[in-house]
C-alpha cells in the first residue's frame, strides 16, 4: 500500500524566502509526511532566511535544501541557457529516493491527502503516467504572501487519456495541459529530463518537451478532489507568459534545439505507436506548429494591440474583443461566488481549502 512518505514534493525557489516560509508552514501545519526537496538559487537576505527557515521546520518536515546557483544572465533575456527553476528541478531529481514526485512553486499549495490518493490511483492503474486534481487558482491583495484574498477560480484539468501515443500527444500540443502538477513515478521523470539539455530554450526545453514525453508514455488522470492552490502574481518564477515566442524564434541556435525536439518527440512517437518515422514526423510538426503559433500569436495581441485592430469600426476581431470582455466580467462575479462558497462548510472543497486560507489571511504569527 503506498504511503505519504512515497512522495517527494520538489520546489525550486529564487529570492522568495516569505513564500517558502508560508509553504514549509503550511506543510507542517498538516503533519506532510512525504519528502521535500528545495532548490535555492536565492542570494543575500533571501538565502540566509531559507537556511533558517529550513532549521526551524526540518523539525517536523523530511526535508532538505540543495544549493541551485542561479545562472549568469548575460543579456536581458538570455535564451540559451535554461532559467533556474528548471535547472534546479533537474538537480533535485537526481536526490530523489521516493516512488513518486511532483513539482510545486514556492508560492503554491498541494494537499497531502490528495497527492496520497494520486499515488495510490497511479500505483494501481497500468498505462497511466500520473494522477492529478482539481486546481484553484488565487489572488492576494499586492501579490504578497499574506494578506486579502481578492478571488479564487477553478482552473479545469482535463483527462489525457487517448489509448493512443500520438492522440494523447495531439491533445497536449493542442491544450498545453501541462502534467507538472500530476504526481508521476520518479522514474519516468528522470527518463525524460535526460533529453532536457538537447533543447536548451527556456519553456520549450525545461516544460514542452518533458511534459510532452511523459504525456506520451501513458494516461494522465484526474481525481475529482481538490489537489492544488496556486497564486496568481505578477513577480512568479515559474510562468509561461514570461517567455517571449518571438525572441526563441529569433535566436541563432533555434533551430538545432527545435530540430532535437523534434526528433526526440517524433521517435517515442515511433516507439509507443509503432508508427513510421514520417507519419510521426508529420504528427510533430503539425501539433507543434499549432501549439507555438498560438503562444505566438496571443503574445503579440499583448504586446501591440494597436496592431490587431481593423480600421473598419464594425469587424468581427472588435466583436469577439466585446464578447469576452463581457464573458470576463461574468467571470469575475463568479470567481466572487466561488471564494464565498468555499468559506461554507457544505462546499466540496471546503475542508482543504481552509487551511490555506486561514494561512494566507492570518494576522498574526
Amino acid at each position: 500500500m503506498v504511503t505519504s512518505q512515497e512522495i517527494s514534493i520538489l520546489i525550486p525557489t529564487l529570492n522568495r524566502s516569505g513564500f517558502l516560509e508560508r509553504t514549509l508552514r503550511y506543510y507542517d501545519s498538516l503533519n506532510f509526511q512525504g519528502k521535500i526537496l528545495i532548490g535555492d538559487s536565492s542570494s543575500g537576505n533571501h538565502a540566509s532566511k531559507n537556511l533558517q527557515t529550513v532549521k526551524r521546520y526540518k523539525k517536523n518536515l523530511d526535508l532538505d535544501l540543495i544549493d541551485c546557483p542561479k545562472p549568469e544572465q548575460k543579456a536581458k533575456v538570455d535564451w540559451i541557457g535554461f532559467s533556474g527553476e528548471a535547472i534546479a528541478f533537474k538537480k533535485l531529481l537526481r536526490l530523489v529516493k521516493t516512488e513518486f514526485i511532483v513539482a510545486s512553486g514556492d508560492d503554491d499549495f498541494l494537499i497531502p491527502q490528495s497527492l496520497l490518493a494520486c499515488a495510490q490511483a497511479l500505483d494501481k492503474t497500468p498505462g497511466y503516467s500520473g494522477f492529478c486534481g482539481a486546481r484553484l487558482d488565487f489572488e492576494v491583495s499586492n501579490d504578497l504572501d499574506t494578506g486579502e484574498v481578492s478571488y479564487v477560480k477553478r482552473i479545469p484539468y482535463y483527462a489525457i487519456e487517448s489509448d493512443k501515443g500520438v492522440d494523447r500527444w495531439k491533445t497536449y500540443a493542442e491544450h498545453a495541459i501541462s502534467p507538472l502538477y500530476s504526481v508521476i513515478r520518479t522514474k519516468d521523470w528522470v527518463e525524460v529530463y535526460e533529453h532536457f539539455d538537447a533543447v536548451p530554450l527556456r519553456y520549450i526545453g525545461s516544460e514542452f518537451l518533458p511534459s510532452a514525453l511523459i504525456v506520451i508514455k501513458g494516461k494522465i488522470g484526474v481525481l475529482d478532489r481538490l489537489t492544488i492552490m496556486h497564486q496568481d502574481q505578477a513577480n512568479r518564477v515559474l510562468d509561461w507568459n514570461k517567455v517571449s515566442f518571438y525572441s526563441m524564434l529569433i535566436h541563432p541556435k533555434w533551430s538545432q534545439a527545435i530540430n532535437n525536439l523534434r526528433k526526440i518527440i517524433s521517435m517515442e512517437l515511433v516507439a509507443k505507436d509503432s508508427i513510421a518515422m514520417d507519419v510521426a514526423l508529420d504528427e510533430f510538426d503539425s501539433g507543434f506548429w499549432k501549439h507555438f503559433s498560438g503562444g505566438l500569436n496571443s503574445q503579440y495581441g499583448s504586446r501591440y494591440p494597436a496592431n490587431c485592430a481593423e480600421k473598419d469600426p464594425v469587424n468581427f476581431r472588435r466583436l469577439l474583443k466585446l464578447c469576452l470582455s463581457i464573458i470576463a466580467r461574468n467571470n469575475n462575479d463568479l470567481n466572487a461566488n466561488l471564494l464565498k462558497s468555499l468559506l461554507t462548510s457544505s462546499h466540496y472543497y471546503h475542508q482543504d481549502f481552509m487551511p490555506v486560507f486561514s494561512l494566507i489571511t492570518q494576522t498574526d504569527d
